[in-house]
């Protein structure tokens, strides 16, 4: 199944906060490279895919292809369940020789489900913290 989610825009906020105080001061050519990785901050998307046997990671800008990474279950160390905030569900990608990735910016319940029975069925290690553990206790009683 295909999960599709936005990058965080807590970046976004600090550019835009940098973009007012400190743009003005700068060269021509570093102003206009600045706001074009604000406009990519802005719109890129995250696609996650989970088959039976590997996961894959995109990041695309529009309908263009920036990032890929294929990961079948021996390039992956372990997922890392944890909360975010109060009540959000996360889960973290321990990669083998690359890049990890976090699914928060998903919001979605089911994709963490999912990633849970990938981990069992392609016997990776799973790791929930202390937190994580107190909201599955929490949400499954009601």
């Amino acid at each position: 199944m295909t999960y599709t989610g936005k990058g965080s825009k807590d970046i976004l906020h600090v550019m835009i906060i940098m973009s007012v105080f400190i743009l003005p001061s700068l060269s021509y050519t570093i102003r206009i490279s600045i706001l074009l990785a604000l406009l990519v901050f802005t719109l890129h998307q995250i696609q996650l895919t989970i088959t039976s046997d590997h996961l894959e990671y995109k990041i695309k800008f529009f309908k263009f292809t920036i990032y890929r990474k294929l990961l079948t279950s021996d390039k992956i160390k372990k997922i890392k369940f944890g909360r975010i905030g109060w009540s959000t569900k996360n889960a973290v990608v321990k990669v083998r020789g690359g890049f990890n990735f976090g699914v928060a910016h998903f919001y979605s319940e089911q994709l963490i489900g999912e990633l849970e029975k990938f981990a069992l069925a392609n016997n990776i290690e799973i790791q929930k913290t202390r937190d994580y553990l107190l909201l599955e206790k929490y949400y499954s009683h009601n």
